[in-house]
């Protein structure tokens, strides 16, 4: 988690229910939600590694960190793997998410700025993509605000910018998904953060 924590609080907590057993990927504590926490930081997950939990899950929470992996696909499948029958997953990417950078970018790599964070190294590579985000108000929302940015197509700066773009078809070869779409800061350094939920066919 990270500098969006508190503007995303609400957002987080009226989309996301937990139920059972549940596993928290990329979280190094238990300040947001009761589960087992796996992170780098604990030295118990890599998300690209070839990780595997140990046991199965009825939830599974990854916040903001699946825009780092590079294989999203092997991301889904894993996760599909470690949860039980019926289970859930809560995962989410963001994107324009730059305060530690000067030049704006919908994007992670533009004008051969590769973004990363936390430690060096530490890349983002990827988000999703679904046609009916177009239609959503809050992703016309975040259209509008980075025009001023020179941004005319946020859609075509997706897959200039974003190395992998995980299509949202293929998690529902895995899921009955659903998104929930935020726009934040639209005055200054506009965020877009695609939350989606879903439960193992």
């Amino acid at each position: 988690m990270g500098q969006s924590d508190a503007a995303l609080y609400n957002h987080l907590y009226n989309n996301i229910k937990t139920e059972g057993s549940v596993a928290l990927l990329g979280f190094p504590n238990n300040n947001y939600f009761e589960g087992d926490c796996y992170d780098y930081q604990l030295d118990s997950w890599e998300i690209n590694s070839d990780w595997d939990l140990g046991k199965k899950y009825d939830t599974i929470v990854c916040l903001r960190t699946a825009y780092f992996a590079k294989n999203p696909e092997d991301f889904i499948k894993r996760c599909y793997n470690q949860l039980n029958k019926n289970g859930k997953l809560y995962a989410d990417w963001g994107l324009g998410d730059h305060w530690r950078y000067k030049n704006f970018k919908i994007g992670w790599n533009k004008d051969g700025e590769h973004e990363q964070a936390y430690r060096e190294g530490n890349y983002l590579w990827s988000t999703v993509w679904c046609d009916s985000f177009l239609k959503d108000s809050q992703y016309q929302l975040f259209q509008k605000s980075v025009i001023k940015y020179g941004y005319n197509d946020v859609k075509e700066a997706i897959f200039k910018e974003v190395p992998k773009v995980l299509d949202y078809k293929f998690i529902e070869k895995y899921f009955h998904v659903n998104f929930t779409l935020l726009t934040l800061w639209s005055l200054e350094r506009p965020q877009l953060y695609i939350l989606i939920n879903g439960v193992k066919k």
